[in-house]
């Protein structure tokens, strides 16, 4: 089955952050998602999901539920955009 087309734009988004951080740096997955506006369990989904090929390219492991000395998302070099839901948005569950 195709995955919509937000959902590929967000698994992309996703992957370009994670192959942002540098060795020996972690993210939470918290962080990936304020910055995309979506719940970090989407972002905890998308990271499970991927195939062994996608797994040994991207490094999933610096994506941490909690840290203390985790980094700030928007300063690592990724390029994406914070994402910020229309107003006429319908209203999240969060």
């Amino acid at each position: 089955m195709a995955k919509s087309p937000f959902f590929a734009r967000i698994k992309a988004d996703v992957l370009t952050i994670v192959a942002s951080i540098p060795e020996g740096g972690v993210v939470t997955f918290r962080d990936i998602g304020a910055h995309l506006d979506v719940m970090p369990r989407h972002v905890a989904y998308i990271l499970k999901m991927l195939d062994a090929e996608e797994r040994a390219a991207f490094p999933a492991g610096r994506v941490v539920a909690k840290a203390a000395d985790a980094l700030d998302v928007a300063a690592l070099p990724h390029g994406v955009p914070r994402q910020q839901r229309p107003a006429n948005a319908p209203a999240s569950r969060r």
